[in-house]
């Protein structure tokens, strides 16, 4: 499925007839043979000139410079490297000094890409074939690009298909219009024919020299898909890059209370994916047995949700559950520091930056087994959390319930768990661990 037009395929095609190719491993020869050019990058410690690029026209505020391409960005730039955001759109006075908009023309033109002398691209355009034209044009400039996937994994009849029948059928199950339901069966008879799609984002991920998976289990997923459509060369060019977290995001000692913390966007057009009426359900009975914890949900919308509490509970739970609107970043850390765990209740997350931000404040995460929630369960290990069996309301409250009896055993240590995934997720650690990588390749 992986179409001889691309650059690199053309290479690998020449040099090992696709037969000899090695599959994605923890093997560096495997991911070399799969990228036949890097000039750039002989010492980790050079400073570059790079830039990450969306190819959407987001609003430039503070926020967007708070996660993702943007903060990925900033985190660039602590390592030592000169960078920069390139985004389509037209300039602002609001837009900051290290954001470079470009038209839609100057990103598909390879002249354009080598006039602006990077040493290397990370694009977010989540393997997305519509953005093809772009990768083209930064690889013909010769510059190598690193693709970020932005997903807990792709899911494919091909490769996992009861993965892929468990994340379609919840989807299809879930609370949304019938308009969205027939989209969603209307994808999964498509995923059943390569052509169709699969074909084309392959072609796109195959435009790259790395492909950026946010986790772990994203990354080995990604790398099935890759392998059971037959491009073992694409799965080989597989690496972690989870999305960064903000430098303000840590735990600095701060005493903890039996507290569980929620974050997240609670408004009704985000109730299909945070699942709100799951969250009160599990919140409302932990509460009832556990009368020395308390719990808070915090985002946008969070006070309409006293409306999902029962009446007869409404008055004695909501004295232990807070409902708080929107925080600024100071106070947000404040919250996730002297609480013990984050339950994320979400029906499907890419990362979960909430549970990211969380850990490095020393908070444990429970959250469900899930496809659609690899990259969360993730947060679970390292002894920072309880993966619960399942979404179901009784499952996920039991697994709130051990994850407080191992606080109170002295099982979890704030600042174990807070060392421990600093290293692994702050956003200049994540910049720095992405360039050793891709020298290291």
């Amino acid at each position: 499925f992986c179409l001889k037009s691309s650059p690199s395929f053309r290479v690998l095609w020449r040099d090992s007839r696709l037969k000899n190719l090695p599959h994605a491993s923890g093997d560096k020869s495997a991911r070399r043979a799969a990228t036949p050019y890097l000039p750039f990058l002989k010492s980790t410690s050079s400073t570059l000139r790079v830039a990450t690029c969306t190819p959407v026209d987001f609003v430039a505020d503070p926020q967007f410079f708070g996660r993702d391409s943007g903060l990925m960005c900033r985190g660039l730039q602590l390592a030592g490297h000169e960078c920069r955001v390139i985004m389509p759109g037209k300039s602002s006075t609001e837009d900051a000094p290290d954001l470079h908009r470009a038209t839609s023309e100057e990103l598909r033109d390879p002249e354009w890409w080598k006039a602006q002398q990077l040493g290397l691209v990370l694009i977010y355009a989540w393997g997305d074939p519509a953005y093809l034209e772009i990768a083209l044009a930064i690889r013909q400039a010769g510059i190598p690009l690193v693709q970020n996937l932005d997903s807990a994994g792709i899911e494919s009849p091909h490769a996992n298909f009861k993965n892929w029948w468990i994340s379609l059928s919840s989807m299809i199950a879930g609370p949304q219009p019938l308009k969205i339901k027939i989209r969603l069966m209307a994808r999964g008879l498509r995923d059943l024919n390569p052509a169709l799609y699969e074909r084309r984002r392959l072609r796109m991920m195959d435009e790259s020299d790395f492909l950026a998976a946010v986790s772990p289990p994203a990354a080995q997923s990604i790398r099935e898909y890759a392998e059971g459509l037959g491009c073992p060369q694409v799965a080989a060019k597989v690496i972690t890059v989870p999305h960064p977290v903000s430098l303000d995001m840590t735990y600095r000692g701060e005493p903890k209370q039996n507290r569980v913390i929620c974050v997240g966007r609670w408004q009704p057009e985000d109730h299909h994916q945070k699942d709100p009426k799951t969250l009160i359900q599990v919140l409302t009975r932990f509460l009832q047995d556990r009368p020395d914890w308390s719990a808070e949900i915090i985002g946008r919308g969070a006070p309409r949700l006293s409306e999902l509490l029962e009446q007869s509970s409404r008055e004695t739970t909501l004295q232990r559950l807070t409902l708080t609107e929107h925080l600024d970043r100071s106070s947000l850390r404040d919250h996730y520091a002297s609480s013990r765990i984050l339950l994320c209740p979400s029906r499907f997350e890419s990362f979960h930056i909430s549970s990211a931000e969380a850990l490095c404040c020393g908070c444990s995460v429970v959250v469900a087994n899930h496809p659609l929630l690899a990259s969360t369960a993730w947060f679970t290990t390292r002894n920072s959390g309880t993966l619960a069996k399942s979404r179901n309301p009784s499952d996920l409250l039991e697994g709130l319930i051990a994850e407080s009896f191992q606080w109170e055993s002295h099982q979890r240590t704030a600042d174990e768990i807070s060392s421990s995934w600093v290293k692994e997720l702050r956003c200049d650690f994540v910049a720095k661990n992405l360039m050793s990588a891709v020298a290291s390749h």
